[in-house]
This record gives C-alpha cells, structure tokens and sequence, in this order.
C-alpha cells in the first residue's frame, strides 16, 4: 500500500508544489492536493494539512509558502505534528533523522523546482534515527519520546 501524502500551497509556493507533486506521483506515493489548481492562503494551507496530518488520515504531509515559515507555524500548532522547515536537501534528510518530522515546509521564494524536488526525496525517503554520527538511534527516539511528553502536558 503506497504511503498517503497531502500537500498544498499558497500563490509563492505553488510552482515548485506542482514540481514536487510530479516527483511524488511517479514514486508511486498516494497524493492528495489542497490546492487543486490552483493557490490558497498560506494559513489555510498550514490548517488544513497539518489537521489532517493530527488526525491520522495521512502519513505525511509537505507544504509551501512563499518563506516556508507561515504554513510551517501553523502546522505545528496541531499535536502530532512535527514540520520542519527546511531550506536545503541536507535539513530536509535531517529533520526526519533527527526530528521524525512528518511535514515538511519550504519556500518558492527560496527554492527552484529541481531543488524542491530533491528536498523531497530526501524527506520521503529518510528514516528516523540512523545514519546520524553525532547522537546514537536510542537517544534520538527518547529524544522524540520526550517531545511526545511535552507535547501531551500541552494539550491535555
């Protein structure tokens, strides 16, 4: 069974959305587009991906401003959301090493299409916890554990 993606995009965002769209659908990965044909509000954007990230409905979730930061702020106000904001291939492969990030947020304004696509690969392909020289597996999943913790003290 493929992995469930939804993305979106505000009007910044948009064009490297549409690059990466192609990548994740040639993956074989199951999308589903916000946006549609066309742009919606960055905090829209940031809602309704990162609701439906919480929810459980998808797996994972990538999203798109002009920035990054505004879909990626409003995201992460949902628990059970950990968006990382990232501007280049390397962040993108360690938020989800370090982080087990589930949404990934970037910036037309900062990233051509080829870049934006090659971000997503590395997000989508990456897993959580190996590979990082600098912090054993067991303590980057009590990391995340603890996290989880706050997390849960917040909202309950």
């Amino acid at each position: 069974m493929a992995m469930k993606v939804i993305i979106g995009a505000d009007p910044l965002g948009f064009a490297i959305k549409e690059d990466v769209k192609k990548y994740l659908l040639s993956s074989g990965y199951e999308v589903e587009d916000i946006t549609g044909d066309g742009p919606i509000d960055y905090y829209n954007v940031g809602y309704n991906v990162g609701k439906r990230i919480s929810s459980g409905e998808f797996e994972r979730g990538i999203i798109f401003c002009g920035t990054g930061m505004g879909v990626n702020i409003v995201a992460n106000k949902f628990p059970g959301v950990y968006c990382g904001l990232c501007e280049s291939v390397l962040t993108a492969k360690l938020c989800r090493i370090i982080n087990n990030c589930n949404v990934l947020s970037m910036g037309g304004t900062l990233n051509g299409g080829f870049k934006a696509v090659e971000m997503a690969k590395a997000f989508m392909e990456t897993g959580f916890s190996e590979g990082f020289s600098e912090a054993s597996p067991e303590f980057l999943q009590k990391s995340f554990c603890c996290v989880q913790d706050i997390e849960s003290e917040i909202f309950n």
